[in-house]
């Protein structure tokens, strides 16, 4: 068994040159060993050999490091690193998650959502509260608003604040 094949047994072309090829597809990374620098650069498509059929791969960044094969899997001693896109697989991806931007101007409102996870935010000030208690029919909750305000801890929070919020209630 020819181990070597192993080490890159994808075949790419570049500018019409065959290039034995190891292709990383998690990473989006081709590797090609090389004797003679090939002619590649961004934006440049190369085609990998699938089969019978063939994988259009556009160049998104390419790095040349000379002596970078160790000449290990290859006779070749340097090695061309492409960072790729697979511009063919592109018309049959599903979008299953797109981070679309709607600019809707200014909103405002009370308990207003906006955005994705199902999460709310309230945000309601002190005063706003103290005064709606106090306007309600409401003697339990008026009790355990006044309760809350003359908590020490609360007076701190609140400063001098929370005498006059008490005297509303």
């Amino acid at each position: 068994m020819d181990f070597d094949a192993l080490a890159y047994p994808e075949v790419v072309f570049i500018e019409g040159q065959e290039y034995k090829a190891q292709r990383n597809m998690s990473k989006g990374q081709v590797l090609v060993p090389y004797t003679e620098t090939p002619d590649v650069g961004i934006g440049d498509v190369i085609t990998q050999k699938s089969g019978k059929r063939e994988i259009h791969l556009k160049v998104l960044d390419v790095q040349f490091l000379e002596g970078g094969t160790l000449n290990v899997g290859t006779n070749h001693p340097h090695m061309l690193t492409l960072h790729v896109e697979n511009s063919t697989s592109q018309p049959h991806k599903t979008s299953t998650s797109s981070n679309t931007t709607f600019n809707i101007g200014s909103i405002s409102g009370e308990q207003l959502q906006v955005g994705n996870n199902n999460t709310q935010s309230v945000t309601i000030n002190v005063q706003k509260l103290v005064e709606e208690v106090a306007e309600s029919n409401d003697p339990e909750a008026k009790n355990l608003l006044k309760q809350l305000l003359e908590n020490s801890t609360v007076g701190s929070v609140i400063g001098a604040g929370a005498s006059a919020l008490i005297s509303m209630l």
